[in-house]
This record gives structure tokens, sequence and C-alpha cells, in this order.
């Protein structure tokens, strides 16, 4: 029983396959992407304003407004960071910086909140801003300092190239479903394995503590089989002794 087991421990510890540990790392991964975007949702409704990681924040730029020829210009779907700004930060600005601010254009269709243009000319005296897209002809309304969110630091290849891909049906199947699949159909079977293991380890332990009971039965019938062995001697040496 004993063997038994050693050979049911042996295939507990046993490591983990290769296959086993990249699935296991792309479910931490997914879990920490998961819970990311759940700080992330939490800290923008508990602040009401744009989510941020300490002080630095992301766009996902739809339209082609700044699409030019300059080096910091981009297309649209590209995804930028951008550091958050206060109205004191409004004052370090300069032309030239690209800004993402509430817009004041009236015209402007309801479902634009944000743009992200550069600037062509500031009134620090007067605390407003004048920008275009470097793609647009015309200027934008003038903006007040307060209606300006974040400054442009740089631009995300790899964000663009993966909220793409997750923005396809190919990307979010191959990205998001099927890991996310092949980690609930990973947790089923551990939780079926480890319960059989734990089947099998007690009925290891009822089987060991049934021949425990067993060799012990086995001794004392071994005991009470010398001992009445021993009484019958003498009984038969007793009866040699009445004799003579």
């Amino acid at each position: 029983m004993t063997i038994m087991k050693r050979q049911a421990r042996k295939k507990e510890n046993k490591p983990k396959s290769k296959v086993r540990k990249v699935l296991d790392i792309v479910g931490y991964i997914i879990f920490g992407l998961v819970f990311v975007l759940v700080v992330v949702v939490f800290a923008q409704n508990v602040s009401g304003g744009q989510p941020n990681f300490f002080g630095y924040c992301y766009y996902y730029i739809q339209t082609g407004s700044m699409d030019g020829d300059k080096k910091d210009s981009f297309p649209a779907k590209t995804v930028i960071i951008s550091k958050l700004i206060d109205e004191e930060d409004c004052y370090k600005l300069k032309t030239g910086d690209i800004i993402t601010f509430t817009p004041t254009d009236p015209n402007l269709p309801t479902y634009i909140t944000t743009k992200t243009h550069r600037i062509v000319s500031i009134d620090y005296e007067n605390e407003t801003i004048v920008t275009r897209g470097d793609a647009n002809e015309a200027n934008d309304s003038p903006i007040p300092f307060i209606n300006v969110h974040s400054k442009f630091v740089k631009k995300s290849p790899l964000m663009t190239f993966f909220y793409k891909l997750i923005s396809s049906y190919l990307g979010f199947l191959v990205l998001i479903f099927i890991p996310l699949l092949v980690l609930i159909i990973m947790q089923i079977y551990s939780t079926i394995l480890a319960a059989r293991k734990s089947k099998v380890s007690n009925e290891i332990n009822q089987m060991e503590e049934n021949n425990l009971n067993l060799e012990k039965r086995k001794k004392e019938l071994e005991e009470q089989a010398i001992q009445e062995y021993l009484d019958s001697l003498k009984k038969i040496d007793k009866k040699d002794d009445k004799v003579d």
C-alpha cells in the first residue's frame, strides 16, 4: 500500500508540461489585462475624468485630421499617449504642441466630445488657445485653458497594433475568446483532476488503514494461537504429573 501511495504522490508532483505552462502564462496575462481594465474603469467612474496611469492616458484617434507630414503627425486609427494637464500647465504650452481638449464649436456633432489638434496660437492674457488639425485648412474655434485635458507625448505603435487587432473579429477571437475558453476548460479540468486525486488519495488511505487493521488482527490471532498452544502444553504437563 505504501508503494501505491508513493506512486500517487509521484503523479501529483509531476512537473507541468510546456503546453500547460504556456496556458498558465496566457491565463495570468489575461487576468492581468482584465484587472487593469477594471481598475481603469473604476478610476474613471470615481474621478469622472479620463482614466490614467500616474498622470498619463491614451486616446484612440478616429479621424484623419492630424494626418500630416510633420514628425509627430499621425493618421486615423492611431493610439497616442498623452499627459494630463491643468489650467496652470497651460501657461507652459507653446505653439506647435498637440493637445486634447473639449471643443467649443457649436456646429460640431454631439458625438464629438474631444479633439486632438496642434496649437497654432496662444493668448496667455485671455487664457485661450487656437488649434488646427495638420490635415485641416481652417483653424478651430478658440478654447479656454479650462477645456484642455492633456498634452500629446508620443504615438504608441504597439498599442495601435493591438487595438486594431482586438477591434477586428479575428483578433478578438484569437486573443480574447479562444484563450478565455481554453482557460475555462483548463480550470474545469484542473478541478475535476483535483477531485479525482483527492478521491484516490482517500481510497489509498482507507486501504492502508484497513491493511493496518488486518495486520493488527493477524498479530492478535497469532498471539492467541501461541497462548492457546502454551496453555495446552501446560495441561499436558499437569496430566503427566498426575499419572506419575
